[in-house]
């Protein structure tokens, strides 16, 4: 196993625990319904950094059959805690390098920013690659990320922020950015009668150019983009992005 993924391991083993309750306030069910439109007629999909499936469960309850591959063990047992009796299937693995053994998906899908945790540019550029090679002929390969926007950490400040205070519990999120590199390195902090809990969070921002000039690379093309689940339109003030890909017509 390689140190990336050994510390990708650490990182999301710590959020396993407190993953769900930290985004109690995420409904999934605008992402499935978007997602389960595109899939393809044999409605099977691979989910890049399933976690523990708050995405990929109920697109199960879609009639689709759902892989995810994540860094996390203990992510993946807290997906299996919950699912049921959905058909989701898992494994450890690296986003990076991920083998599908020659079965191709109608629709692969990364969610929550989590295609920004490959941490490098030539990492995002081999995740593409690999999605290419997984991904059926007139299948889709959706993103939902934040959009990087020039304000607030991309001016280069570190940054200390109030998430949430109460008379028994107080949240915050402590960040550090480096714009040469693109990467942001957060602590989510939570202090409450149980004590102190620490979350951390890394990853490398890819703006709305460079990911679709990976994507061109790896024989992939841009067929939608949106603000929302709901397919609004992208404004230069949307704080996300949904893009959608599918092969080029020269992509074996």
């Amino acid at each position: 196993m390689d140190d990336f993924l050994v510390l990708q391991q650490r990182m999301w083993d710590q959020w396993a625990p407190h993953y769900n309750a930290e985004h109690h306030q995420r409904d999934p069910a605008a992402a499935a319904d978007f997602l389960a439109d595109l899939a393809g007629p044999d409605r099977r999909a691979l989910e890049l950094a399933v976690g523990t499936g708050r995405i990929a469960v109920p697109l199960a309850q879609h009639g689709l059959t759902v892989t995810g591959i994540d860094a996390s063990p203990a992510m993946l047992d807290e997906l299996h805690r919950h699912r049921g009796e959905h058909p989701v299937t898992t494994r450890v693995a690296d986003m990076a390098c991920f083998d599908t053994d020659g079965t191709r998906y109608g629709l692969i899908y990364v969610v929550f920013s989590s295609f920004y945790f490959l941490m490098t540019q030539p990492r995002q550029a081999q995740c593409l690659a690999r999605v290419a090679r997984a991904l059926a002929p007139g299948g889709h390969f959706v993103i939902e990320a934040t959009v990087p926007r020039a304000p607030g950490l991309l001016a280069g400040r570190q940054q200390v922020a109030v998430r949430d205070l109460t008379d028994t519990e107080l949240s915050l999120s402590v960040t550090v950015h480096d714009p040469l590199t693109q990467t942001v390195r957060f602590q989510e902090i939570r202090f409450d009668a149980t004590g102190t809990r620490m979350l951390p969070v890394a990853l490398r921002y890819v703006h709305l150019s460079e990911l679709d000039l990976l994507a061109t690379a790896a024989g992939l093309r841009l067929t939608g983009r949106y603000a929302d689940w709901h397919r609004t339109p992208l404004t230069a003030s949307s704080p996300q992005h949904i893009s959608v890909y599918t092969l080029n017509g020269a992509h074996p």
